[in-house]
């Protein structure tokens, strides 16, 4: 197994997607986010070549039957 990170993001006001699987693209995405040294919510430039710095996760999927917590560490 790769180590990996997804985020999970919900967006209950967009009827045509109100939820979506992601992960860093990589290497562009994870050298875009390594090389920011801002903090809190905030937008990222494109990487310079082109690629987008987010992809679908294709391989995770939703699961309603799982049991589960979410913990806010805010």
């Amino acid at each position: 197994m790769l180590p990996e990170a997804i985020a999970i993001v919900v967006a209950p006001t967009d009827e045509s997607c109100p939820h979506g699987i992601f992960h860093l693209s990589d290497p562009s995405g994870v050298s875009v986010i390594r090389n920011c040294q801002q903090r809190g919510f905030h937008p990222h430039e494109e990487p310079s070549d082109g690629s987008p710095i987010y992809e679908h996760c294709s391989h995770v999927y939703m699961n309603s039957k799982l049991n589960f917590n979410v913990v806010d560490l805010r």
